[in-house]
């Protein structure tokens, strides 16, 4: 499993066009290569022209094939002047939830935490809104802490997607190449599920044991709502042990 976390900065009158090529490519995605989960576009709530991508890979062949097709080589053609400077990329690793297929409580059976596409849900034209509360988290953290921090975070991960009702999840990765790099990527049933979220216990107790670990100041976070693929998509990771 290989998740690509991409962040662009987009000229302000360039928005609307960057977010119809994107959509486009991420649906291309999808819909048509067999290695790609889910292509998920989101964007800021208070800066529109902050958007980023999600995007999960069954292995490096997946992205290789993903490079060759024509969508995405249509959309790296059409948004090339759109963009105001470098994107943010990154290759990860999933930490939570892991590679494995997730068992659900309530059946028993097993689920996939990590597919976006259902197939009753591709055109449904009564589940286009954007509604889901979206946040794509980098975290910065001290080199001598990232295990310590992974450990502390993996209670969060299942506390968060175990016992809120409105969290649908709450990933976490690590850059490949550079493992203090980690990430958070939490997806809610709407804004009062994240702000429930953001009063829990547990999430208290994390931020107060890790406050002292990050390398530097966190940015970069986007903060907003699923502009693809729609709500009735999958966007549930289960309930995932670890």
């Amino acid at each position: 499993m290989q998740i690509i976390m991409v962040r662009f900065k987009v000229k302000q009158d360039r928005v609307n066009d960057f977010v119809r090529e994107s959509v486009s490519d991420a649906r291309g995605s999808v819909l048509t290569e067999p290695g790609c989960r889910r292509f998920d576009v989101i964007q800021d709530n208070n800066d529109p022209t902050m958007v980023a991508f999600c995007e999960v890979y069954d292995d490096a062949a997946a992205i290789d094939d993903h490079r060759t097709r024509a969508h995405f080589k249509t959309w790296e053609a059409n948004t090339r002047d759109m963009i105001d400077g470098a994107p943010y990329v990154s290759f990860c690793r999933p930490i939570f939830p892991s590679a494995r297929h997730a068992i659900s409580v309530a059946t028993g059976s097993q689920v996939d935490p990590w597919s976006a596409y259902r197939p009753d849900a591709v055109d449904n034209p009564h589940f286009q809104n954007a509604s889901l509360m979206v946040l794509w988290v980098p975290l910065p953290v001290k080199p001598e802490r990232v295990n310590d921090f992974i450990l502390s975070a993996l209670g969060d991960c299942v506390g968060s997607t175990r016992e809120e009702p409105g969290c649908l999840r709450f990933d976490m990765y690590q850059d490949v190449k550079n493992p203090s790099d980690l990430f958070f990527y939490e997806v809610y049933a709407n804004p009062a599920a994240f702000d429930y979220h953001a009063k829990t216990p547990h999430i208290a107790r994390w931020r107060d044991t890790v406050k002292d670990w990050y390398a530097r100041e966190r940015t970069g976070v986007v903060r907003g709502k699923n502009i693809w693929p729609a709500d009735n998509w999958n966007w549930s990771s289960g309930k995932p042990k670890a």
